[in-house]
């Protein structure tokens, strides 16, 4: 039902050396029957309702001469135009009159302020005014920012829909009082394989939104109320189309509940499991077997693993045991890839190792992402480290041909040249948008990597 195949960077390594690192690449393909089937969809809106909210970002507008203040801030007051919240209650609407949804599609809302609710509980796709009035009464609240709340309401609600594709869009344009709350839910969320969206607009934490997405294997947006020169953020008037395509994605969640077994021998240690493809992801360690979230219909889902290995003599040995089980909503089945061998030789002396193009090609598009998160940390304290890192990374964008995260890459490089730091905005940009634009490697590409760039990669 799944096709797998695991592929090592390298499959000899030299005896006597400790430690060495290893990396396979795990990739995953729903077979034609899988890809097919039409898993039941259980998405809930998790939506801030805030005071900030209300802030006019869109059309014509004229000012009244008033002002007022929310959550301590002072806004003008105008007349006219469209508000973050209006622009989120059109944007759901259009979803459920899209025609894409389908009877067993089920949809909540829910809201968090000061306090959370839910608007309307999972509710079928088809019961379109149920869903429309609960969308409408988003208008109806305000207060601060608790982003946890919203998260433990949503988790109840998705907790007990097993064999059905699940997914949380939260939408916010604040920075949350409960922080590490949110942080704790999602590594529960990540444990029950619900992925998370986050639509960050304004003054957002993108480091915590960050981590929401990559930790449960959900997906990242920066919303932008202004002109941007950078395909990696979106517009928020073009946020329907953003909203009904993360709806259409979990649509094609076909493969759910992805766990991996691994059995490694004595003296290897398995330290990192991160998704590469389509987004970047990352992992928790800590029970066995790892949640490692769902695969798409008509496409590859990509892994790599890193191992580390201590000395060992020249033999040709097992190292490890890997095997997966997942779920198939759509067929109400279940699945399991039995236990397969990862077998290396180890030789005595200096070895003429080739390395697999394509898994390291994947690798170098995990040290972009990380590359540019050193860059936009040292940016206020060391702008010139901050320049350097971004141009190892532009390097490492343009060898993998990833010409959109090169052009913003470039954006940043021009205003730590200007100004000595990255505004707020752009580093929202490539932060955020880092972690969406991950592309295949071909495998046939004729980019031979030199031997120092093996050596970065690898560590080796």
């Amino acid at each position: 039902m799944l096709d797998v195949s695991i592929v090592a960077n390298r499959e000899i390594l030299t005896a006597q050396i400790a430690p060495q690192k290893m990396f396979v690449m795990l990739k995953l393909r729903p077979n034609r029957s899988i890809s097919q089937s039409t898993p039941a969809t259980n998405f809930v809106f998790l939506i801030d309702t805030s005071g900030s909210m209300y802030e006019v970002v869109s059309g014509e507008t004229n000012p009244t001469g008033k002002v007022y203040q929310i959550d301590g801030k002072t806004y003008q007051q105008v007349k006219g135009g469209k508000s973050k919240m209006d622009l989120v209650i059109d944007s759901l609407k259009t979803l459920v009159d899209s025609g894409q949804l389908q009877p067993s599609d089920r949809i909540a809302i829910v809201k968090f302020d000061d306090q959370s609710a839910t608007l309307i509980p999972l509710t079928s796709a088809i019961e379109k005014d149920k869903l429309i009035d609960a969308i409408e009464s988003l208008k109806k609240f305000s207060g601060g920012t608790y982003l946890g709340k919203g998260m433990q309401e949503s988790l109840q609600l998705l907790s007990f829909q097993t064999m059905s594709s699940r997914r949380v869009l939260i939408f916010t344009d604040g920075m949350t009082f409960d922080e590490e709350f949110s942080q704790e839910l999602a590594r529960k969320f990540a444990s029950e394989n619900i992925p998370i969206t986050a639509l960050g607009v304004g003054n957002y934490q993108e480091d915590l939104l960050i981590y929401l997405g990559e930790v449960t294997g959900g997906r990242l947006f920066h919303i932008t109320t202004e002109e941007n020169n950078s395909e990696l953020a979106i517009s928020i008037d073009k946020l329907p189309q953003k909203i009904i395509e993360e709806f259409s994605q979990a649509q094609q969640d076909v493969v759910t509940n992805l766990h991996l077994h691994c059995k490694t021998v004595q003296g290897v240690e398995l330290t990192r499991i991160a998704r590469v493809y389509p987004e970047p992801a990352e992992f928790d360690l800590i029970v066995q077997p790892y949640s490692i979230g769902n695969a798409s219909a008509n496409d590859e889902t990509i892994f790599i693993l890193e191992f580390n290995i201590t000395n060992r003599p020249a033999a040709k040995v097992r190292i490890a045991q890997l095997g997966l089980t997942y779920d198939v909503p759509g067929k109400n089945q279940k699945g399991e890839f039995p236990p397969q061998n990862l077998v290396v030789q180890f030789v005595n002396g200096e070895v003429d190792v080739s390395f697999n193009e394509e898994v390291m090609g994947y690798l170098q598009q995990l040290n972009t992402v990380g590359l540019i998160k050193q860059a936009t940390q040292l940016a206020q304290n060391d702008p010139a480290k901050a320049t350097e890192l971004l141009e190892a990374a532009k390097r490492l964008t343009l060898r993998i041909g990833n010409e959109t995260m090169r052009k913003t890459i470039s954006l940043a490089q021009d205003e730590l040249r200007k100004t000595r730091k990255i505004s707020d905005a752009t580093r929202k940009t490539i932060k955020m948008g880092s972690r969406g634009k991950t592309i295949l490697i071909d495998e046939q590409q004729d980019d031979s990597l030199s031997e120092e760039t093996i050596r970065q990669i690898s560590e080796t």
